[in-house]
C-alpha cells in the first residue's frame, strides 16, 4: 500500500508541475498581450488626435479667415493645446519603457513632430496677431513640413508595434517550446516512474514466488522426512505383524491398516509431489508434461499432446515449477469445463523468448471474464498473475463454442 502512495504522490507531483507552470505561462501571455494592446492603441490613439487636431486648426483657421469669427480664432489655438497634450502624452507612454532601438528612433521621430507643432504654432500666433487676411506661403509651408514629421512619425509608430508583436510572438514560441519540453521531461518521468513501480512489483512478486518456491520444497522435504518415514515404518511394522499372526480375524485387521497405511502414503506422496513436484527435478519441463498427458491419455477420455522441437528448456527451478503449475491448471480447467475432446499444449524457444501455446477444441468462453471477481474464474485469473510476475505475457484467444487457445511467452 505504501508503494502505491509514493507512486502515486510522484505522479501527482509531476502534474503538479506542468501544470503550474503551463497555467503560469498563459496568465503571462495573457495579460503580457492586453498591456501591448493597450499601449499600441495608446500610441495610435494619441499620435491620431495630433494628427486631428492640427488638421482641424488649418480648418477652424480658413473659416475665421473667411467669416471673422472669434470663436474660431479660439478654437485654432484651442486644437494646438490639444495637439500639445498628446504629445506629451505620447511622450510620457513611451519614457515608461526600456530604450531599444526601435523605441529611440520613435522618440527622436516624436521630438522632432513637437518641435514642428511648436513652430506652426508659433507662426500661427503671430498670423493671428498681425490678422492678415489670407495664409502667406510659409505657413502653408509649415503646415507641409509637420504633415512630413508626423507621417515618419507613424511610420516609426508602425515599426515599433511591428517589433514589440514580433519579439512578443518570440517570447510565445519560447514559452510554448519551453512547455513542451517540460511537458516530454513529465512524461518521461512518469514513464520512468511506473516503470519503476512496475519493476518493483515484478520484484516482490518473484521474491514472493521464490519465498513460495523454498517454502513449498521444504514443507515437501519435512513431510517426506517426517511423516513420509513414520508411514513407512509403520507399513514395515504391518508386514512384520502379519507373519506372527495366524488368526484371520487378526490378520484381516491387519489387512485393513495396512491398506489405510499404504492410502495414507500415498496421499502424502501426491501431495508431497503437488507440494514439489521431483518429476520435474528428474525429466525437466517438457519430459514431466508428456509424463502428465500420458496419464491423461491412459483414461482414454480427452487427447492429449505435447509438441516441442526442442527436449530441455533451461530455466531456473522456480520458473520452471511455475510453468509447469501454469500448464497443469490449464489442463485442470480443460478436464473440468471445457468438454474438450483433444488439447495440445506446443513449448517452442526463440532466442531468450520460451513460448507456450495451449490450444482445446472445447466449448471455450469469454475472455473478459478473467477482469470478474467470480469465485469460479480464480484458476485463470492466478495463471495471468503467475505468467506477469516474472515479465510474461499472455494472449487468449476464445469464445462460445471456439474453443481455447492461450499463448504464454517470457524471456528466460
Amino acid at each position: 500500500m505504501s508503494l502505491k502512495i509514493i507512486f502515486r504522490g510522484k505522479v501527482l507531483f509531476a502534474i503538479i508541475i506542468f501544470t503550474t507552470v503551463s497555467c503560469a505561462g498563459i496568465i503571462y501571455t495573457s495579460v503580457k498581450s492586453l498591456q501591448l494592446d493597450r499601449e499600441h492603441l495608446s500610441l495610435l490613439e494619441l499620435s491620431t488626435n495630433i494628427n486631428l487636431e492640427i488638421s482641424k486648426s488649418r480648418i477652424f483657421l480658413d473659416d475665421y479667415l473667411w467669416f471673422s469669427d472669434t470663436l474660431k480664432r479660439t478654437a485654432v489655438i484651442g486644437c494646438f493645446a490639444h495637439a500639445n497634450t498628446s504629445i506629451q502624452s505620447l511622450d510620457s507612454l513611451l519614457s515608461e519603457k526600456y530604450k531599444d532601438n526601435s523605441e529611440l528612433q520613435l522618440r527622436t521621430s516624436l521630438k522632432v513632430t513637437a518641435l514642428e507643432v511648436k513652430q506652426l504654432h508659433q507662426q500661427v500666433l503671430v498670423f493671428l496677431q498681425n490678422n492678415t487676411k489670407s495664409i502667406d506661403v510659409n505657413l502653408l509651408n509649415r503646415y507641409h513640413d509637420f504633415h512630413n514629421a508626423y507621417q515618419e512619425l507613424r511610420i516609426k509608430i508602425d515599426d515599433y508595434i511591428l517589433r514589440k508583436n514580433s519579439r512578443f510572438k518570440q517570447r510565445g514560441y519560447t514559452l510554448f517550446i519551453l512547455t513542451f519540453l517540460l511537458l516530454l521531461v513529465c512524461v518521461v518521468l512518469i514513464y520512468r516512474i511506473i516503470n519503476s513501480y512496475n519493476t518493483i512489483e515484478k520484484q516482490q512478486a518473484l521474491r514472493a514466488l521464490e519465498v513460495e518456491y523454498k517454502e513449498r520444497k521444504r514443507i515437501a522435504a519435512d513431510l517426506h522426512d517426517g511423516l513420509g518415514s513414520i508411514l513407512s515404518s509403520i507399513a514395515l511394522f504391518i508386514k512384520l505383524i502379519e507373519k506372527d499372526c495366524s488368526k484371520s480375524a487378526e490378520n484381516k485387521s491387519l489387512s485393513q491398516v495396512k491398506e489405510l497405511s499404504g492410502i495414507a502414503l500415498e496421499n502424502l506422496e501426491a501431495t508431497i509431489n503437488n507440494l514439489n513436484p521431483s518429476i520435474l527435478n528428474k525429466y525437466g519441463l517438457v519430459k514431466s508434461l508428456e509424463i502428465l498427458c500420458d496419464k491423461i491419455n491412459d483414461i482414454g477420455e480427452v487427447s492429449c499432446t505435447v509438441s516441442s522441437s526442442i527436449k530441455q528448456i533451461k530455466l531456473n527451478p522456480n520458473m520452471e515449477l511455475n510453468m509447469y503449475r501454469i500448464c497443469n491448471e490449464l489442463i485442470n480447467n480443460t478436464l473440468k469445463h471445457a468438454k474438450a475432446t483433444s488439447l495440445c499444449i506446443d513449448i517452442q524457444q526463440i532466442k531468450k523468448t520460451v513460448i507456450v501455446v495451449f490450444q482445446d477444441n472445447g466449448k471455450g468462453f469469454d475472455p473478459e471474464i478473467i477482469h470478474t471477481t467470480d469465485e469460479e474464474k480464480m484458476g485463470l485469473r492466478n495463471i495471468v498473475n503467475r505468467i506477469e510476475s516474472f515479465g510474461g505475457k499472455y494472449e487468449i484467444n476464445s469464445g462460445k463454442g471456439k474453443g481455447v487457445e492461450i499463448t504464454l511467452s517470457f524471456i528466460i
